[in-house]
């Protein structure tokens, strides 16, 4: 069962990210490592590429130059970030816009891949997003989600249980079910790998089939 101090809405993301923005990169260091290995993983394909979710744009300057990209958030204060590092000297950066996931503005078919890096539990609707991600990627095209999910057991669980009552503060929801991403029509699961930090975060790689 969900409970109502796990659901996380627009304002609630906006209103945290309005205050992570400054502190945002200091306290995300431990996503590091998955970032890289993600972006490798992007960079291996190439094309054009849709970041959902790239918040203040720290994984921009890991992508080579044979991908563009186009990156949007929810969040204006962390856009601003992302905005200043394009401006920086990020040519294969096509736009950085401000955009809800759960209604993307681009037609069917637009980018040849979608990586969501610690965004999908930021969402109220997890499987809404995923089905615009299907949406928007070409037959063929590839899938990319990088994540902490609720944890079964271990260490991560406990940390889980105590963040959870706070989802609405953090702007995400600590104890997100996987299931939540697995089950996408027109999208299938091709990779599962858990990336560093070990049991806290999940790379899944789904291919768009249909």
């Amino acid at each position: 069962m969900t409970s109502t101090n796990r659901t996380v809405e627009g304002r609630d993301v906006k209103s945290a990210y309005a205050r992570w923005a400054p502190i945002y990169e200091f306290i995300a260091t431990p996503t590091v490592p998955a970032r890289k290995i993600a972006a490798r993983r992007v960079n291996a394909i190439g094309g054009r590429f849709l970041e959902a979710g790239v918040g203040s744009g720290s994984a921009l300057p890991l992508y080579d130059d044979n991908v563009s990209l186009v990156g949007v958030d929810l969040s204006h204060d962390m856009l601003k970030i992302a905005r200043e590092r394009v401006d920086n000297g990020l040519k294969n950066v096509e736009a950085i816009l401000e955009m809800d996931l759960m209604s993307l503005a681009f037609p069917d078919a637009s980018f040849d891949g979608v990586v969501c890096m610690f965004t999908i539990t930021a969402v109220p609707d997890a499987s809404r997003v995923m089905a615009e991600f299907a949406r928007v990627v070409k037959p063929g095209g590839i899938v990319m989600i990088a994540s902490h999910f609720e944890a079964k057991a271990g260490p991560w669980q406990v940390t889980d249980r105590i963040l959870t009552p706070f989802s609405k503060r953090l702007g995400w929801n600590p104890s997100m079910s996987i299931d939540g991403v697995l089950d996408t029509p027109g999208l299938t699961l091709e990779k599962r790998e858990e990336l560093p930090p070990v049991g806290l975060i999940t790379l899944l790689s789904f291919r768009r089939t249909a």
